[in-house]
């Protein structure tokens, strides 16, 4: 591999760097957001005499987000482990957004129209004083309707992002399983766990990269443009 070509591929890592880094700081506001992180790991393939490879490994940071006030009676917020099961058009989802409100139908759904399930199903409020329990249980007008599901997962890391604060466990490898005694908060959402002033550390880190590398180009360049026409000199 020539020195462009190595000069190159590492540009290529500090663009995924910064399409990681920019989505992290684009959510830095968004609910129940889970920061993600970029890891580069060497791997040596298998056959003897492999060249090991430098690998990307993306990684979610599930860590808590700060537990903010709202006083809407259908934000909620999950102290601890466990995510609120979302029905949506292509299966079942998972997510730590707990803005929710009621459709035309009086069906508890997300900001994006998917239906939170609880243990029955779709939740349907048809009632006007709505109350949350921190295990979860449901109440209207003073008659538990409902226990809203949570579930948790053994592996986290294997859980696919899906989009809008959403995620996915296509072949149940994350290993879900129901939170049995969840902690949820009503009137309360999690902020996003994105630390603003890391990111903005890890931008700066990545503009200097690019422009260390692009120094280096030019000086490879150069030296390529000099070998050339001393060759040239000595014919």
């Amino acid at each position: 591999m020539t020195n462009i070509a190595m000069i190159a591929h590492a540009c290529t890592r500090q663009v995924h760097r910064l399409d990681i880094v920019a989505n992290n700081i684009a959510n830095v506001d968004t609910p129940g957001f889970k920061a993600e992180r970029l890891y580069f790991s060497r791997i040596r393939p298998r056959g003897t005499g492999a060249r090991s490879v430098l690998k990307e490994i993306a990684v979610t940071d599930y860590s808590p987000g700060v537990i903010r006030k709202t006083d809407n009676s259908l934000d909620l917020a999950i102290l601890g482990k466990g995510f609120f099961v979302i029905q949506t058009k292509s299966g079942l989802a998972y997510t730590r957004d707990g803005r929710f409100t009621l459709n035309r139908d009086r069906e508890l759904v997300t900001q994006k129209g998917d239906y939170v399930l609880g243990k029955s199903g779709k939740v349907v409020i048809t009632g006007n004083n709505i109350k949350i329990a921190g295990n979860g249980v449901i109440t209207v007008d003073g008659n538990e309707i409902d226990r809203l599901r949570v579930v948790d997962f053994r592996k986290p890391s294997a859980l696919l992002r899906l989009g809008n604060n959403l995620y996915q466990d296509p072949n149940g490898s994350a290993g879900p399983k129901p939170e049995r005694n969840p902690e949820i908060q009503s009137g309360y959402i999690e902020s996003s766990n994105v630390q603003a002033i890391k990111e903005m550390v890890k931008l700066i880190d990545i503009q200097r990269s690019f422009e260390f590398y692009q120094k280096l180009i030019q000086t490879v360049q150069d030296q390529n443009r000099l070998s050339t026409n001393s060759i040239g000199q000595l014919k």
